[in-house]
């Protein structure tokens, strides 16, 4: 399952989160397996928070567990990871208007074996796909990389 909904939020709550993930502070890195080291910056938000109501709570079935925002600046080496052996992630794209495919920034989703899908990250856009699909973010070249990440599946 790959879904892709553009102009996800109204203007006044895309604003609100942008805002937001620009104030935020962060700490050091998410660490997607054991045996990686941590890249880019991470903050946390509480399910509670008003900017987690922007955003769906069940996937297919599968609540939201947990919900926070990713920040990569440019140069960034982010690794390829799984979510979880079942459920969902949403990923939420802040970033400007004008994107420019030479900019990277793009979710990289491997298909199977041999192929890879390259999802654009273009602003107010939400990405749903599956937790156990082996992914990763790419950094912007010359501008910060912000997601807001969703996970969903049964704890």
């Amino acid at each position: 399952m790959l879904d892709i909904k553009h102009n996800y939020l109204s203007a006044e709550q895309y604003k609100n989160v942008e805002n937001y993930c620009y104030s935020a502070s962060y700490v050091y890195g998410e660490r997607d397996n054991p045996y990686q080291m941590p890249t880019g910056l991470v903050h946390n938000l509480e399910l509670n928070n008003k900017l987690v109501d922007y955003f769906p709570k069940v996937v297919n079935t599968f609540p939201l567990f947990r919900a926070y925002i990713n920040f990569f600046s440019s140069g960034d080496k982010p690794n390829f990871h799984v979510d979880g052996e079942s459920g969902y992630t949403s990923l939420f794209y802040i970033n400007s208007e004008a994107y420019n495919s030479n900019e990277g920034g793009c979710t990289e989703i491997f298909d199977g074996k041999d192929t890879m899908t390259s999802v654009m990250p273009f602003r107010n856009t939400l990405l749903t796909f599956s937790a156990n699909k082996l992914h990763r973010a790419t950094p912007f070249r010359t501008q910060p990389r912000f997601t807001v990440a969703l996970k969903y599946q049964y704890v």
